[in-house]
């Protein structure tokens, strides 16, 4: 009977070890997996933070700023893990470090797409009026313009891209299902919820860039009906002028608003008070 009682004993102790081995272990992992939802959620925010900088920018008075603010980016990145690990690293941190890597590349890589065509617009050889005659000229601004089209799409796309790349990189790595499910809540309850696609208009920027388009055009394929006289255009042709000043004054209004559209990419949401 003592043998029964003492075996008795010995298994509720063992049980009760088990069980607090057991629960110590998913606190264990469900501290872990917040730890690494956070990082990819500060990772996140910070790539965000980025763009409002960017897109609040003067090109003409700083047009290599997209450069400053890699550097600024890959900083705050590099500080993150030691500002949120507690304690040693773990497998689902080396993770989330991975995947936090690839979204910084890709931000910032997305900024480029987006602003270095603004600062190439807003330099002064893309208005040199000099070179208006000529054909190497023009497929310089062709170009110039070809990657503000594809700047203009990349903005416009900007918040749905960036969950999609979010979403890429986590399936990329080997957490489990239920993991991936909560670090994607995660990122969208700490950051993404607060934020929505701006009042940036793809439409009215490509309005823009066609008539920037034939102004170009027109001036290379008319070299000998205009001059240039210290840095002003003298027409022979008045249709021609005719055409060419409508145009230009079209454009010239039409300038800072191309620029203001690229500060609306992206918005904070309003958020309203349910107790109110």
């Amino acid at each position: 009977m003592k043998k029964i009682i003492i075996l008795f004993v010995v298994l509720i102790i063992v049980i009760a070890a088990a069980l607090y081995g057991l629960n110590n272990y998913q606190q264990t992992q469900k501290k872990q997996l917040e730890q690494a939802s956070h990082l990819l959620a500060s990772c996140v925010n910070q790539g965000i933070l980025s763009l409002f900088r960017l897109q609040a920018n003067d090109w003409n008075l700083r047009p290599d700023y997209y450069l400053q603010q890699q550097r600024i980016l890959n900083a705050n990145i590099e500080d993150l893990p030691q500002k949120i690990l507690d304690g040693r690293s773990f497998k689902k941190w080396s993770f989330a470090l991975k995947v936090c890597d690839k979204l910084t590349v890709n931000s910032n890589l997305q900024h480029v797409t987006i602003f270095r065509p603004l600062a190439d617009l807003a330099s002064s050889e893309m208005s040199d009026a000099t070179t208006f005659k000529s054909r190497k000229s023009l497929r310089k601004r062709k170009k110039t313009i070809g990657a503000l089209r594809e700047s203009a799409q990349a903005a416009d796309r900007y918040l749905k891209d960036l969950r999609s790349d979010i979403n890429t990189q986590i399936q990329a790595q080997p957490f489990s299902g239920d993991e991936k499910e909560f670090l994607l809540q995660q990122i969208n309850k700490e950051v993404l919820d607060y934020y929505q696609h701006g009042k940036f208009s793809l439409e009215n920027a490509n309005v823009y860039l066609e008539r920037l388009s034939s102004f170009y055009q027109l001036m290379a394929e008319n070299p000998k009906a205009y001059t240039v006289r210290s840095g002003s255009l003298y027409f022979y042709d008045r249709n021609l002028r005719s055409k060419v000043e409508g145009l230009n004054r079209i454009i010239l209004q039409g300038e800072t608003t191309f620029f203001a559209n690229f500060t609306q990419i992206l918005m904070k949401k309003q958020i309203q008070n349910p107790d109110l």
